[in-house]
């Protein structure tokens, strides 16, 4: 561990990247996230003091150590443990919520970051702490529930859902599932009659798939055949409204185009 009173640990922007790179979602960023866990360091501001830590020195302890570090609060007010790889995005939120050190300017403790995420995990219990963000503001911003942190924390890595962007149909539809359960047939009703309202769809076809990269279960995909020019975040918007409350577990449906000209 070290302190540090002038927010510049000697860190260098490994772990930041590799944060950034896990903003993907998939698996394989997680997975390589992980790896530095035990190398690199994390930043942890602190409320009070840690006892018998000088300024500026790398101290081992060999005893349980207490911390009392800094809580961010989100715009509705609940809050998160934070951790920063690097001092850049402390700067605003120091200025903005006045954060300070038993009164003093704020003091950071770097930890080996295996540590520092194990120490927020601690704290998060999803009713008063409600989960764990790292680099707030910035590219490399990361927020992780609890069941997200401890499966990293127990060497198994697993897609941030929340990240996972749009991939190409040939990606998504890496792992077709058993056909399983048809679709409820509320569903199949509303999909019917949004694409009576869609001219420029020209096929579609349902189906569960599953992507280990990206997905924790198998879920509903729907491929739509659209004319070129199509306005395609327009469908999207469209169909994923008009099946709002119909669609059966996880709740969740990935939207994949596929463009050809009109026959």
């Amino acid at each position: 561990m070290t302190e540090s009173p002038d927010l510049e640990p000697d860190l260098d922007d490994t772990l930041t990247l590799a944060f950034e790179a896990a903003r993907s979602g998939l698996r394989r960023d997680v997975a390589a996230l992980m790896e530095l866990f035990d190398t690199e360091e994390l930043l942890v501001p602190l409320a009070r003091d840690v006892a018998q830590a000088p300024e500026g020195e790398r101290v081992q302890f060999d005893g349980d150590l207490t911390i009392s570090p800094h809580l961010l609060p989100d715009s509705e007010g609940q809050l998160f443990a934070v951790l920063f790889t690097h001092p850049d995005p402390l700067e605003p939120i120091v200025d903005a919520l006045d954060w300070q050190t038993d009164g003093e300017p704020l003091k950071v403790c770097a930890f080996q970051a295996r540590v520092a995420l194990q120490m927020a995990l601690d704290v998060i219990d999803e009713r008063s702490v409600m989960g764990l963000v790292i680099d707030p503001g910035v590219e490399s911003e990361l927020c992780l529930s609890r069941t997200e942190l401890a499966s990293m924390l127990a060497g198994r890595a697993l897609p941030l859902v929340a990240y996972v962007g749009d991939l190409r149909p040939e990606e998504a539809r890496t792992l077709i599932a058993e056909p399983g359960e048809p679709p409820p047939p509320e569903l199949t009703s509303r999909l019917e009659t949004w694409l009576a309202t869609a001219p420029s769809v020209l096929s579609h076809k349902l189906e569960r798939t599953f992507n280990p990269e990206r997905d924790l279960e198998p879920h509903l995909t729907l491929v739509l055949t659209v004319t070129q020019g199509s306005e395609r975040q327009a469908l999207f918007t469209g169909v994923t409204q008009a099946l709002e409350g119909s669609l059966p577990p996880p709740g969740y449906l990935d939207v994949l185009f596929e463009e050809r000209s009109e026959p």
